[in-house]
C-alpha cells in the first residue's frame, strides 16, 4: 500500500483515506480496486467539476466544501474525492477540512470512536462524514455574519478606503461560498436515489434528506448575506459618492468666488501703464484690493441668497 493511504478496517467496511494523493496512491487505487481512469484522474490537486458518477461496481463522488483561512480572511474551496461501495469508503483530499481528518484521528485512535463504527456499513460511514463537513459549514457562516455587521459599524467610522476592501472581501468569501456548495443539492439527490445498491436502508435515505436541507438552508442564508452586503456597498459608494460631490461642490464655490480676484489681478497686470487707472495715484494699490474685496463680497452674497453656502 503506498505511503500516503491510512485505512480502518470495520466489521463491515474498509474506509482508506488519502491526504494529498501522489501517483503511487493512484496506481495503488487503479490496481487494487479496478477503478475508471477517468475517475482515478479526478483525484489530482486541481479543483474538479462537482459530479457523482455510478459504476457498476461502486458510485464516484467529487464534492467541494468552504475552508476559512485565518490568516487571510478568505473563503477557498477544498474539494474531497469519494469512491463508494458495498465494502469500502475511499477519501481523497488535500488535508484542509479539518472534521474530516479529525473524525478519521479520532477513529484510529480512540477506542470509543473506533467502536461507534464498527458495525457501519460504508455508506452510513459517508453520511457520517458529511454530516460533520455541513456542519462545518455553520461556524463559517456565523463568521460571514459577523463580518456583515462589523462592516455596517464601520461605514460611518472607519476610513472608506479601509471599509471598501472588507466590503469586497466579505462579497467574495459569499460567492466562493455559493459556488462550492451550488451543485451539492443535485448531487445529493443523485446519490440518494442510487443508493439502494449500496445497501443503504430506508432509515439512512430518510437522514440523506437532512443533509439536502442542510445544503438548503446554507444556500437560502448565504443569498440573504449577499443581498446585505449588497444593500451595503451601495450604501457605501452613495456615501462616498456624497462625499465627493460636498468636494467639488466646495472646490467649485471657492473657484468662482475667487474669480473677481484673478480677474482684477490679471488686468492689473497688463503692461499697459499709461492707460491703467490708479497706476498714478498715491493709494492705487489699496483701491485696487479694495475692488477686489467688493468683488468678492458680491459673490459670497450672492452664494449665500441662492443657499449653496
Amino acid at each position: 500500500m503506498a505511503s500516503k493511504i491510512k485505512e480502518i478496517k470495520t466489521k463491515k467496511a474498509r474506509w482508506l483515506d488519502i491526504v494529498n494523493a501522489d501517483q503511487d496512491s493512484l496506481k495503488y487505487l487503479r490496481q487494487e480496486f479496478n477503478f475508471e481512469a477517468a475517475d482515478i484522474a479526478e483525484c489530482s490537486p486541481l479543483l474538479q467539476r462537482q459530479k457523482i458518477n455510478e459504476r457498476p461496481t461502486y458510485v464516484f463522488m467529487v464534492l467541494q466544501f468552504p475552508t476559512y483561512s485565518r490568516e487571510t480572511g478568505a473563503i477557498e474551496p477544498s474539494e474531497i474525492d469519494m469512491f463508494i461501495s458495498k465494502k469500502y469508503l475511499i477519501t481523497a483530499h488535500d488535508g484542509r477540512l479539518k472534521p474530516l481528518t479529525d473524525f478519521f484521528t479520532l477513529c484510529q485512535t480512540d477506542t470509543l470512536a473506533s467502536a461507534n463504527i464498527e458495525k457501519d456499513e460504508p455508506i452510513l460511514l459517508l453520511f457520517k462524514i458529511l454530516s460533520k463537513l455541513y456542519n462545518y459549514c455553520y461556524p463559517i457562516i456565523n463568521h460571514i455574519n459577523l463580518d456583515i455587521d462589523n462592516v455596517e459599524k464601520q461605514i460611518l467610522s472607519k476610513a472608506e478606503e479601509e471599509t471598501i476592501i472588507k466590503v469586497l472581501l466579505v462579497k467574495r468569501n459569499i460567492v466562493n461560498f455559493q459556488k462550492t456548495l451550488q451543485s451539492h443539492y443535485g448531487i445529493l439527490q443523485r446519490f440518494s436515489e442510487i443508493s439502494g445498491g449500496l445497501n443503504c436502508p430506508e432509515s439512512l435515505r430518510r437522514e440523506f434528506s437532512f443533509l439536502l436541507n442542510h445544503t438548503k438552508d446554507i444556500w437560502n442564508t448565504l443569498v440573504n448575506y449577499k443581498d446585505t452586503i449588497n444593500a451595503l456597498h451601495e450604501t457605501q459608494s452613495s456615501m462616498t459618492n456624497l462625499k465627493i460631490n460636498e468636494i467639488m461642490k466646495t472646490l467649485t464655490i471657492f473657484s468662482v468666488i475667487v474669480f473677481p480676484l484673478t480677474l482684477l489681478a490679471a488686468v492689473f497686470g497688463m503692461n499697459t501703464v499709461e492707460s491703467m487707472p490708479f497706476v498714478e495715484s498715491e493709494h492705487g494699490f489699496w483701491y485696487i484690493v479694495g475692488l477686489m474685496f467688493c468683488g468678492l463680497g458680491v459673490m459670497l452674497l450672492y452664494f449665500r441668497k441662492r443657499k449653496w453656502i
